[in-house]
């Protein structure tokens, strides 16, 4: 169980984050926003029924993290207008992709925990999903501005 607050706070609290995964035909970088939830020890971030261009397993950020565990997961806070507010936090992890025929109990989870922090996927809106990302968090590196 995590428990430094400056690790908490952020993901508790924050609605969007970035993902990185790794790219194994070019070694590149790959990073996409993300909505997740928390559970005290690992990430959710849905792959959900919005349109998209190709099927959920075809997504880019799928295919790479079934070739390559390694992720970063990056909150940010920004504020022009009083930069005593800038932070981020930045955790780096092992992600997998779970689904629904494989891991019901791990998918009913997530779908517990991403409706109840966003309205959207409470009021169906948008479909969760059957299949998730998991992060395993290894590394958590947090910074916020100080005077």
């Amino acid at each position: 169980m995590i428990q430094h607050n400056q690790i908490l706070e952020p993901l508790n609290n924050s609605k969007i984050a970035r993902l990185a995964t790794v790219d194994p035909d070019n070694n590149q970088p790959y990073v996409v926003p993300v909505v997740f939830a928390f559970n005290g020890n690992n990430i959710f971030i849905p792959i959900d029924d919005k349109p998209k261009t190709v099927n959920s397993n075809q997504l880019k950020r799928v295919k790479n993290i079934q070739k390559n565990p390694n992720i970063s997961f990056l909150i940010d806070t920004y504020d022009d207008k009083d930069w005593n507010n800038l932070s981020y936090l930045m955790i780096q992890g092992k992600a997998k992709i779970v689904n629904m025929l494989k891991d019901t109990d791990t998918i009913k989870t997530a779908h517990f925990l991403l409706s109840e922090k966003y309205l959207q996927f409470k009021k169906i809106v948008v479909g969760i999903g059957d299949i998730c990302i998991v992060i395993d968090i290894q590394k958590a590196i947090s910074w916020k501005y100080s005077t």
